[in-house]
């Protein structure tokens, strides 16, 4: 018999994961219903079906090299039906298109319009939506309806909605059953085709069209998992997952591919009800204890700072055995020390929406940081936190850094430049936008517009984005460095630093801040803060110290993946008059 080439799809992942964890659990736990607990065999027999169920509904199949088929968008909350899609659609042939539920209406439909879907899953919470979906998104011809109640119970009844004659309705549960129990057979896929289709947060404009392939996919899970298994993280097939990154938000993190790969019993807690994930993550460290395993959950600092607020809201002192790794912001001080106090291990990690499933960087302790500092995991994971670390670079990702013309700068914690990325699964192109994917291209390996330092243990610490640098008097403001020392006071919550135009400097730095409930701070306050602790003990210069710091009523405005959203607070600040 002739040589078989092993091609690097999903259906791997999905296969290896069921051959070694058959009785495993997979539980929906969403907020005033009963969950629903599945085996991955469990779980094996409704992506099966649904491989079914997208013969029914006419889906076709991507036949060669970077080719996609039936694009399918899915609008669902962290469930198990998004966890049976995330596998099935690209097993299929077919591209999972992930809608981000936090973005506005028009927003969704826009990147619908451009992601060109024949089939719709979503959920019951969405459905207000479908009114102007059918309007304006003219590809869509089937609509599959999923709703929490009859997932968890087999009960209950879906809202009436009426579509165009040409769309076809469904249900997803009586879907998965119309097909029968089947043993599907799964096609040989190049590992070249499309898998997943998703949106940058578009924070400079309209979100921007990116896309995965099988191999990526398949070769950044196993980059993950190498990375996680390596201190302090260290996690492995006993902990426990409790699933709080959006999966429109970069595939979740990755999670829906390397947890099933590795084994790992997930929870998915559907729509955000703090309390109820708090309790759940509580709930869950005894199991987790009895196998010396932990529980663990990423997201962003926000994500963390509200998990943090319930735990004291039920007035829990210490939760050693929970992991949050963190991304997307800087961790405040003063959330970090909580953090120690209760016993949270934490971690930084880094990958944008370009890089698939965030595989770029991980808080891996390598021997070029421990050599140096000595194997004192609080003091490495200080200097993570401390220096707002993005991590250092995991297997089978490079990064460099760069001044203007393209020249590599030296790693000396001091030399500032545009952060470049090469790696197994930066996207190929901003879809349908040659203009950005020449600029992010031109140097050979990808430009994120980050600007970032890499010191001599190897940590890549985050200075600032390109949009968001401040020049003040022809020098440098790094908003995001400010934001973290504004940060360390104990009444704030939130930081964000802005430019604001000033008739001496051109520019000057400008803080916003929301407090923590109960907590009061005047401006004079966080400034005699910001003087005290890091200006006169030479950790930031005095000309940094913002010009104004204004105190917000209530939290600040968020994109649509949690960040703090900087163009609007820079839209509602853009005549503020410095003096």
């Amino acid at each position: 018999m002739a040589y078989r080439h092993y091609g690097l799809t999903i259906d791997k992942i999905f296969h290896e994961g069921l051959w070694i964890a058959p009785e495993q659990k997979l539980t929906y736990s969403p907020a005033n219903l009963p969950s629903l607990e599945l085996t991955y065999t469990d779980y094996g027999d409704r992506v099966n079906r649904l491989g079914a169920a997208l013969d029914k509904l006419g889906v076709k199949r991507a036949e060669k090299p970077w080719d996609m088929g039936t694009r399918v968008s899915i609008i669902d909350w962290n469930s198990i039906r998004y966890q049976e899609l995330l596998l099935a659609i690209p097993m299929y042939g077919a591209v999972a298109h992930t809608v981000n539920t936090r973005e506005s209406p028009k927003t969704q439909i826009y990147m619908m319009s451009v992601t060109e879907p024949e089939v719709l899953f979503i959920s019951t919470y969405f459905v207000s939506l479908l009114d102007e979906i059918f309007k304006q998104v003219k590809t869509i011809k089937n609509v599959v309806i999923m709703d929490d109640k009859i997932t968890c119970t087999g009960k209950g009844e879906l809202p009436e909605i009426e579509a165009p004659p040409e769309v076809k309705l469904y249900e997803y549960e009586d879907l998965l059953k119309s097909v029968g129990k089947v043993a599907y057979n799964w096609p040989e896929l190049d590992e070249n085709v499309i898998a997943t289709f998703f949106f940058t947060s578009g924070t400079t404009g309209m979100p921007k069209g990116v896309y995965h392939t099988h191999r990526q996919i398949f070769l950044q899970s196993l980059q993950l998992m190498a990375a996680y298994a390596q201190p302090p993280l260290s996690i492995t097939n006993p902990d426990i997952s409790v699933n709080i990154v959006p999966y429109f938000h970069v595939l979740g993190w990755g999670q829906p591919y390397w947890c099933i790969w590795q084994g790992n019993e997930m929870v998915y807690p559907g729509r955000y009800e703090w309390g109820h994930i708090a309790r759940l993550i509580l709930e869950l460290r005894p199991k987790a204890e009895k196998r010396q395993a932990k529980v663990f959950s990423q997201g962003v600092p926000t994500m963390l700072n509200l998990l943090i607020q319930e735990f004291k809201k039920m007035k829990v002192e210490k939760i050693k055995g929970f992991t949050f790794e963190y991304g997307g912001a800087a961790l405040p001080f003063t959330l970090y020390e909580e953090c120690k106090k209760m016993g949270i291990t934490v971690g930084p990690g880094y990958g944008p929406t370009e890089t698939g499933v965030t595989g770029i960087s991980r808080p891996i302790f390598i021997p070029r940081m421990w050599m140096k500092m000595g194997w004192d995991p609080e003091k490495m994971t200080d200097h993570f936190v401390k220096q707002n670390s993005l991590g250092v670079p995991m297997p089978g990702a490079s990064v460099k850094i760069v001044n203007e013309e393209g020249k590599e700068l030296p790693q000396d914690g001091k030399s500032r430049g545009k952060l470049l990325l090469y790696g197994t699964s930066l996207t190929r192109e901003y879809y349908k936008n040659p203009d950005a994917t020449e600029k992010a291209w031109r140097f050979g390996c990808f430009d994120m517009d980050d600007i970032c330092v890499i010191d001599e243990y190897g940590s890549i610490n985050f200075a600032d984005r390109t949009k968001d640098v401040i020049k003040s008097g022809g020098e440098w403001i790094e908003s995001s460095r400010l934001e973290v020392f504004i940060g360390a006071h104990p009444a704030v919550f939130e930081v964000a630093v802005i430019g604001a135009l000033h008739p001496k400097w051109g520019e000057a730095a400008v803080g916003i801040v929301a407090l923590k409930p109960d907590y009061k701070v005047t401006e004079d306050e966080l400034k005699e803060h910001l003087m005290k602790n890091f200006i006169e003990t030479g950790e930031m210069p005095k000309w940094w110290l913002p010009d104004k710091i204004i105190i917000e009523p209530t939290e600040l405005p968020k994109t649509g993946t949690a960040k703090i959203n900087k163009s609007v607070l820079r839209e509602k600040y853009r005549n503020l008059k410095l003096q």
